[in-house]
């Protein structure tokens, strides 16, 4: 793959790998996975333990590897934490990202929460750019803030040093073109 350089690295850090500076929101939307699903959750608390989110909602199905739905494994981790099941929503049929926040629309109708002003998308390290513009192609009006979850090589400043990191940040970085011409996901700010 070769070496990338050093401005190349900032930009896909700054324009890709997202994670704001925290800040209230009505809502912590947490994107299923299996590979940082104790980081994920731990993020979800955190928020939820500081008073910056009153509501998580973890969205997940079955994936292979996986003997239960992501948002389940997720939620466990989350519950271990004593965050109280009134706090807690779970979607568990989810397969992808798109599904991740079609599928919970109706369960954020049926919680009062669509009116949300500032949603804080909660997933890897580096998904934070196509999560949120998923987020905002099928759910425009909140304010949307990223939280980005680091996990084995995938962290900020050393992700391009090992190969595997490396493939997985540059592949994020391919999907987003060819997710916006397939109308998957809209362009945000």
């Amino acid at each position: 793959m070769g070496t990338l350089d050093p401005a190349e690295i900032a930009r896909i850090e700054r324009d890709h790998c997202l994670h704001h500076d925290e800040e209230a929101a009505d809502l912590a939307f947490v994107f299923g996975n299996r590979v940082a699903a104790g980081a994920m959750a731990g993020s979800a608390v955190s928020l939820f333990r500081r008073g910056l989110v009153p509501r998580i909602l973890v969205s997940g199905g079955m994936t292979p590897g996986g003997a239960e739905p992501e948002a389940d494994v997720i939620a466990a981790h989350i519950r271990a934490a004593a965050v109280p099941d009134a706090a807690l929503l779970i979607e568990r049929r989810a397969t992808n990202t798109g599904e991740n926040v079609t599928l919970s629309l109706p369960i954020l109708a049926e919680a009062g929460l669509l009116g949300a002003r500032r949603v804080i998308c909660i997933g890897l390290f580096c998904t934070g750019r196509r999560y949120a513009m998923t987020l905002h192609r099928h759910w425009p009006a909140p304010e949307k803030r990223c939280h980005a979850v680091e996990y084995g090589p995938v962290r900020r400043g050393t992700w391009h040093l090992d190969p595997a990191a490396r493939a997985r940040v540059l592949g994020e970085v391919a999907k987003v073109p060819l997710y916006l011409a397939a109308g998957f996901i809209a362009e945000w700010p």
